[in-house]
């Protein structure tokens, strides 16, 4: 991961687009795969009978599906990224740039901790007995791969990561049955920017939530014509399945300015390895990706 984050997996020259071109209003499907009921296996530290200690690697598996592409100048619906880094043990989160409960920013600023990484082979395998993909390295002590088919995906559940050096397991996210307001999944430009974000608030609701996970809401402005970004918005909180972006926040904006909407589950836990005799940080993101006006 590596220095935050979009914006939005964009420069700072990014630029949205309408068209009027009449075509498909449908919005495009989320993810509907049900949620597991099975405990994390997840560990803390000081609660660790074994005597693992500190933090000596970070796990991050994306799935990013945008409604529109076209619109927000990308070129697939759906990209799954895995990332995972390995470094001498450090008692520093990889994810502090995850805002917190009730938290909101206008200015999307993290870094990495400090570390000295460790080469755990040239690549790296991640099994589940119904999924299963390699991970090359990139880097002392980094790996990575795009090459995961979603529908291969396995939603909630158990893959374990094996090294030169050790192994050690995560659990996988899911996706959301519904999201609302609707309309900011419109899939096709000529019908697309048609949710409205209120300047006295904005509302967004999905499900299912998830108790073990946070929740983070960007709301990214630009001009009418969708050539200029005139500031963002991101707050964070409990993954419950309901969230107000405070109008304080979007007061300012002019009326009918698009706005990019980006809705992620983050489910980060801590689980055991035999390298290091420490712990991996897990990072299991699940982002949609919408597009709206402000009223």
């Amino acid at each position: 991961m590596y220095i935050i984050l979009f914006l939005l997996s964009c420069g700072s020259d990014v630029s949205i687009m309408k068209r009027n071109e009449p075509q498909d209003t449908s919005p495009v499907a989320v993810d509907s795969a049900e949620p597991s009921n099975e405990p994390s296996d997840s560990v803390e530290p000081s609660d660790d009978p074994q005597g693992h200690e500190g933090i000596t690697g970070y796990t991050y598996l994306h799935l990013r599906q945008v409604a529109c592409p076209a619109c927000v100048g990308e070129t697939q619906e759906i990209r799954i990224n895995f990332q995972a880094e390995f470094h001498q043990p450090i008692t520093d989160s990889h994810t502090n740039w995850v805002l917190g409960n009730g938290e909101c920013t206008t200015s999307l600023i993290g870094s990495d901790p400090s570390t000295i990484p460790e080469s755990v082979g040239s690549s790296i395998s991640i099994t589940n007995p119904s999924h299963s993909f390699t991970a090359p390295t990139i880097g002392q002590g980094y790996y990575q791969t795009e090459s995961i088919w979603e529908a291969q995906l396995q939603r909630d559940a158990a893959y374990e990561v094996n090294t030169d050096n050790g192994s050690y397991s995560f659990i996988s996210s899911h996706g959301f049955d519904f999201i609302e307001p609707y309309t900011m999944l419109y899939v096709d430009p000529s019908y697309a920017f048609a949710a409205p974000i209120y300047k006295s608030g904005a509302s967004f609701s999905w499900a299912p939530s998830s108790p073990n996970s946070t929740f983070t809401i960007t709301v990214q402005v630009f001009s009418y014509d969708g050539s200029q970004m005139l500031g963002l918005v991101s707050c964070g909180g409990p993954d419950n399945g309901f969230m107000t972006i405070p109008g304080s926040y979007l007061q300012t904006y002019p009326t009918n300015s698009l706005v990019a909407i980006y809705l992620s589950r983050h489910k980060i836990e801590l689980v055991e390895t035999d390298m290091n005799n420490s712990h991996i940080e897990t990072h299991m993101e699940w982002e949609v990706v919408g597009t709206g006006y402000i009223q």
